[in-house]
């Protein structure tokens, strides 16, 4: 999701902008190739059955879901799979496609940017009348499946839980004697200070952290520090006033050395965890959800630690890492519901996933398989336990349309980091942007 400069934003908002026309003009029209289905029904045992199934992430992520893909088929040997993955980049652009063709995958993962969306549109199938039978949900929390309701109607089963954090490279921040205790920092200004010490400790030979204006999980929690959430119903739940603090805050870490130039966060900006600057030794810290520390941990020789995000917790939230959904017009939507509980409900699958994706949601899983984690494992649940117990309440699904807010806000902070707009100006934009935007995906 990276963009170079506001041509290349204009041109990749207006292809997302189409794309989705397409969708909803595929979504609308049409019966569905499960018609023949009756919703709730029990999954084909007997007749050959292929799925599809496409997520995003890096090559861990591959791996494990293969092989729970491949435990699956061992149990069922009339179920066999398809699959497809990449990086978050592009990704949604490429289920957009997929789906304007009638050709989407029959299980598809999504985050919470874009469940509203979705369900609106008639992407994805509403999954309540299997619950009870083929979905098997009791073990995972009620709040954590409400966020996978829209208008009380059920689209989408969690199939991780995580939380926000910040990752340090231990390695290198130890031997200066400023490894930062496990409580974290007690505001964004300490953690700034501290940032600055390390960056001119190591002579920006790392830099303490990437500059992560353009992260909208980490404006998210801020913004939820100040007491807002993202979204008042379908309008902005922040002001100018709000985004060019926000800016402003990010100026004064690249100001003092605290965070890398524009330049050398840009490459991550667009998610693909291959090009966090913590594996490409660019920074020693970088924003994450816990449940990555172990992806991440596997593509360098340093040694991390997990620590809490600046500030008060009250910004973190249980959050549903990801979403797995069954497509709407698919073939056989109760064998893809079936593989769905087979993904959060079989302990052999957890024990597999691991925390790859984030926490196993069902805690009848979790018990059965965190006795087994490892150490780097056990050090992510007992993290992910003491944040969340201090984390604010859950914040409803996000507004239609949300799926292009991060591009907005990547395309804006780098307008800033760059030095092309003010803060102000670049908030300024922003938010008209994300207003304007709001309203068109409600048209």
């Amino acid at each position: 999701m990276a963009i170079i400069g506001s041509a290349r934003s204009l041109r990749a908002l207006l292809a997302g902008a189409a794309a989705l026309t397409v969708l909803a003009t595929a979504a609308c029209g049409g019966g569905s190739r499960s018609s023949d289905q009756q919703a709730g029904g029990p999954p084909e045992r007997e007749q050959p059955v292929q799925l599809a199934v496409t997520w995003w992430g890096g090559p861990a992520r591959a791996e494990l879901t293969q092989k729970v893909l491949d435990l699956y088929t061992q149990k069922h040997p009339n179920v066999t799979f398809t699959t497809q993955w990449q990086g978050y980049s592009g990704y949604y652009d490429k289920v957009n496609t997929t789906a304007a063709g009638r050709n989407a995958a029959d299980i598809i993962q999504i985050d919470n940017r874009v469940l509203r969306e979705y369900a609106n549109k008639g992407l994805i199938a509403p999954l309540d009348a299997w619950v009870g039978n083929t979905l098997q949900v009791d073990g995972i929390d009620p709040k954590l499946m409400d966020t996978g309701k829209v208008d009380g109607k059920l689209y989408a089963v969690p199939l991780a839980a995580n939380t926000g954090a910040f990752v340090v490279d231990k390695t290198v921040v130890e031997p200066l004697g400023l490894l930062p205790p496990e409580t974290g920092w007690a505001s964004w200004d300490e953690f700034g200070s501290w940032a600055a010490k390390v960056t001119q400790a190591t002579g920006q030979a790392p830099w303490a952290f990437r500059d992560e204006s353009a992260s909208m999980s980490v404006f998210e929690f801020w913004l939820r520090q100040q007491g807002k959430e993202l979204y008042d119903g379908q309008k902005p739940g922040f002001t100018t006033e709000d985004v060019t603090k926000w800016f402003e805050m990010w100026a004064g870490f690249r100001a003092s050395g605290g965070a890398s130039p524009a330049e050398v966060a840009q490459p991550a900006n667009g998610g693909d965890i291959s090009k966090n600057t913590v594996l490409t030794k660019q920074t020693a810290g970088t924003f994450s959800y816990d449940n990555q520390l172990t992806e991440i941990a596997k593509g360098t020789d340093h040694q991390l630690v997990l620590v809490p995000m600046p500030g008060s917790q009250t910004g973190a939230y249980a959050r549903p890492s990801q979403f797995f959904t069954a497509y709407a017009k698919g073939d056989n939507a109760a064998t893809a519901v079936d593989v769905i509980n087979f993904f959060v409900s079989d302990p052999e699958a957890g024990a597999i996933l691991g925390t790859e994706r984030g926490l196993p949601p069902n805690k009848q899983v979790r018990d059965a398989i965190s006795p087994k984690f490892d150490d780097q494992l056990k050090g992510v649940l007992a993290f992910d336990e003491r944040v969340t117990a201090q984390a604010g309440p859950t914040p409803p699904v996000p507004a239609q349309g949300d799926s292009q807010m991060t591009r907005l806000l990547q395309a804006s902070a780098e307008n800033v980091g760059f030095g092309r707009q003010s803060p102000a100006d670049g908030a300024a934009e922003f938010v008209a942007q994300a207003t304007a935007e709001l309203e068109r995906a409600a048209s």
